[in-house]
């Protein structure tokens, strides 16, 4: 069975009015108090009676309930933090922008436009109850790109439901699970030289760009669902003021998406094998850091 009645109650233009409004807001991870605190204020306004859960800081979870009977809870997931802008803008990120039927601004996507559907249709469920029975639980949560600081606080509180949609709009189609994360902190030591005389040391700095210069060797596992995939998101090495010394130490930052059957110990063996293949006079430490899940 179909039901075609949410088309008629919110609008397309709805959608984008209320995306556009919580794209306004900066968020990054750490600063989500004033979007949060705006999500609250529009459900309320709504009808709704939302309640701010407490994180860390300024930055509060928003949880809004819709009871109608006896009958199964569904939650409604999203999260109001962004990535950081980066460079190449052609316009304010914080000013969001329409053409046809693509709104652009940072953090549009992910989610800000997920969080707006799942405030419009926490809106039209609990205005429209004719038609179903349960519990609609509505969450909008913070840190979900650091390190999820919201959904743990959702949980540690014993919140629980039988059904979940997390309305995350970066994938073109409903996903039926999702992916894992494994954070590898790789730290190698070799041998400090004057510059001059290069041969004397072990340059921590070439060591670790022969690790990551075969990174792309290892497999990556597939899954009929969802896609893993592999990232270097840091490699630092020598000094910030400038020293003509052959680098000691280096560290890599690699981030590993993984799908179901694949677990942390399988990401770190497999590093482990290439940098013994490397057979490198180098000393390298693997450690696994937060975020992960």
């Amino acid at each position: 069975m179909t039901e075609t009645w949410p088309a008629d109650v919110v609008s397309d233009d709805e959608a984008a009015a209320l995306t556009s409004e919580l794209v306004a807001f900066r968020s990054y991870p750490g600063e989500e108090g004033p979007v949060q605190r705006h999500v609250a204020a529009w459900l309320e306004a709504a009808g709704l009676e939302p309640e701010l859960q407490a994180t860390e800081g300024d930055r509060p979870n928003v949880i809004a309930r819709v009871q109608n009977g006896d009958g199964p809870t569904l939650l409604l997931n999203g999260h109001t933090d962004t990535v950081l802008a980066v460079a190449g803008w052609d316009a304010d990120p914080w000013t969001a922008r329409r053409e046809g039927d693509r709104l652009y601004g940072l953090g549009a996507a992910d989610m800000k436009s997920g969080v707006a559907a799942a405030m419009l249709a926490t809106r039209a469920l609990a205005q429209h109850r004719k038609g179903w029975r349960g519990t609609v639980i509505f969450t909008s949560v913070v840190d979900e790109e650091a390190y999820s600081l919201g959904a743990h606080a959702l949980i540690d509180s014993g919140l629980r439901a039988d059904y979940c949609i997390v309305t995350e709009s970066a994938w073109d189609r409903p996903a039926l699970g999702s992916v894992g994360k494994t954070l590898l902190r790789i730290d190698v030591t070799g041998k400090a030289a004057h510059a001059s005389w290069p041969w004397d040391g072990v340059n921590a700095a070439t060591e670790a760009a022969r690790l990551v210069a075969r990174l792309d060797e290892l497999p990556i596992q597939e899954h009929s669902r969802m896609r893993g995939s592999r990232a270097v998101l840091n490699f630092s090495s020598g000094n910030d003021q400038y020293v003509i010394t052959v680098p000691e130490k280096a560290r890599v930052v690699l981030n590993r998406m993984i799908v179901a059957g694949e677990r942390s110990e399988d990401v770190v063996a497999e590093v482990r094998g290439l940098i013994d293949e490397l057979d490198s006079p180098a000393s390298f430490e693997i450690s696994v850091d937060p975020p992960y899940y």
